[in-house]
């Protein structure tokens, strides 16, 4: 049995692990932002979170069991990859399932286009109406609290 071994070794897989954790809590940091996102079909964050937690508990049992398998590769290599195929086939199906699902439940949902740009949608003439209407309770409300103070500086009770 042939294997690779190092005095570093520990040095080596724990600045690995960092490595990965960093890009693991980028992700998570990402999802949490993207929690309220208004599009349902790029609202994925509940999923991406579910597969964040999968692949954590993964990588921590697959860690601990390699650890643990140092001597034995074959039954590690098993293990491990048998992990691996786990976690990779649930978070695509975390992903994209629910995404397929939605699509069979309405198959009229993709015909819908998302604009791709930021800029805002050009108002409309009932936008501006709207617009016009909050200024001008806006204008009311204060012309009421002036009015309201008005009233106590006159009226003391």
């Amino acid at each position: 049995m042939e294997y690779c071994q190092s005095k570093r070794m520990t040095i080596f897989l724990g600045s690995i692990y960092v490595y990965k954790g960093l890009l693991m809590a980028f992700g998570i940091f990402l999802a949490w932002e993207t929690r309220h996102v208004s599009i349902p079909a790029l609202n994925d964050s509940k999923y991406i979170g579910m597969s964040v937690y999968n692949v954590v508990i993964m990588c921590v049992i697959g860690a601990g069991v390699s650890f643990v398998l140092r001597d034995q590769q074959d039954a590690a290599f098993v293990i491990i990859s048998a992990f691996i195929i786990f976690c990779s086939t649930a978070t695509l199906c975390l992903v994209f399932v629910p995404k397929l699902i939605e699509l069979k439940r309405n198959p009229n949902a993709g015909d819908r286009r998302v604009r791709a740009t930021l800029k805002p949608f050009k108002k409309s003439h009932r936008d501006s109406e709207d617009i016009e209407i909050h200024t001008k309770i806006k204008l009311a409300n204060e012309e009421n609290f002036r009015l309201r103070q008005r009233l106590k500086e006159v009226c003391v009770w």
